[in-house]
């Protein structure tokens, strides 16, 4: 429980929305960038959630499911804060690109890991202006957030879902106590997906999300570092926001802030899209990729169950001849998440995102010397 009252300048109002702009960074044109926050604050105290989007710039449903939720007559029910940033990557939206054109680089991939500050070294680039603002705002979510939600979107025509991330836990001491309460941060985590109530995919394994620095998403940032339930959720297509998946967005998350004890009532039924739960854990798994380059025609859809050895898709060279046997065929049992955009495709393109069956532990001790410093 927490008694948020400020971020940066904006201050919260107890039974009111707030809306402000957070300094982000400065461009070298004078112009300050700043991130649009809203807090919409109850009457009563209670915890403090923070609500997240925008930080790629095609992934646009996001901000309509915080401009959806937040309204005055959710704030004369709720107990505790909710703190909203519909637009974390300002340039990305303005450009429509992943990235911002003043840091050309995944943006997500750029919030605090924890690990030593190695010292300056003149001949390596110190970290952007736009880390340094993700820092410094991540300083201020940790002091109050007890959960997140950080909205993003997927693939072409892919399900909404959410991301059940891995935990990793210190093994270099206390490893027992760590592992213990990991393990119980997961269990949190899961309750939270359960409650927003979408098809429920785990992320990459351990070692991969380290490697893809996907240690270093917005949510996994607090997951692991505050140690609060706090959770990436994917909403179809970027583009063009769905509106099925935007209600059943935007009812998930009140469901969310049920489960918090934020608001009560009954919790909805998310009855607007296709909700999966093969009865087994999947992770996400970027498959089949392309073995050469040709032309493809995708022949199962978002929410088909496939298994190994099922034709997934034609494959053709740019004359119409099929490639081999004329298929691609899926390696797992599972089932599609998204197809990737497009039908050409050079060699090592993965063609689908599958949810795979997944047998590994959603808990797991980060790497032996992640946390020494370097030189």
């Amino acid at each position: 429980m927490t008694n948020f009252t400020t971020i940066g300048k904006i201050e919260a109002k107890p039974g009111s929305i707030t809306y402000g702009k957070w300094e982000a960074l400065q461009h070298p044109t004078g112009t300050i960038e700043f991130l649009p926050v809203i807090i919409a604050q109850g009457k009563q105290d209670g915890p403090c959630i923070w609500l997240t989007a925008g930080i790629h710039g095609p992934e646009q449903t996001g901000p309509l499911v915080i401009y959806r939720l937040i309204t005055q007559e959710l704030v004369e029910q709720l107990k505790g804060t909710i703190v909203a940033i519909p637009a974390l990557n300002p340039a990305g939206l303005r450009t429509m690109k992943r990235e911002p054109y003043h840091a050309p680089t995944d943006p997500n991939r750029l919030w605090p890991d924890g690990k030593p500050q190695p010292k300056a070294d003149p001949y390596k680039d110190p970290p952007s202006s736009l880390e340094v603002a993700y820092k410094n705002l991540f300083d201020e979510i940790i002091e109050h957030v007890d959960s997140m939600i950080d909205f993003h979107n997927a693939w072409t025509g892919s399900l909404s879902f959410g991301f059940r991330d891995r935990v990793l836990y210190r093994a270099d001491q206390d490893a027992e106590k760590n592992k213990a309460a990991a393990d119980a941060l997961a269990e949190k985590q899961l309750d939270m997906l359960r409650a927003y109530g979408h098809t429920i995919i785990t992320e990459m394994p351990a070692e991969t999300i380290v490697d893809e620095d996907l240690h270093r998403s917005t949510s996994s940032a607090v997951l692991l570092l505050k140690r609060v339930p706090a959770i990436t959720v994917e909403l179809g297509t970027g583009h063009m926001p769905d509106p099925a998946i935007l209600t059943a967005a935007t009812a998930g998350t009140r469901n969310v802030l049920r489960w918090a004890g934020m608001i009560d009532g009954e919790m909805e039924s998310i009855n607007q899209i296709q909700v999966i739960n093969p009865g087994y854990q999947v992770r996400r798994c970027p498959t089949p990729r392309m073995k050469e380059a040709g032309v493809v025609m995708h022949l199962v859809q978002p929410g088909d169950f496939v298994k190994p050895g099922d034709p997934i898709a034609e494959v053709r060279d740019i004359w119409g001849k099929p490639l081999g046997d004329g298929y691609l065929h899926s390696e797992y049992e599972g089932f599609v998440i998204g197809r990737s955009h497009g039908i050409f495709y050079y060699p090592g393109d993965p063609v689908y995102s599958l949810a795979i069956r997944d047998e590994l532990p959603v808990v797991g001790a980060y790497p032996e010397k992640f946390f020494e410093i370097k030189a």
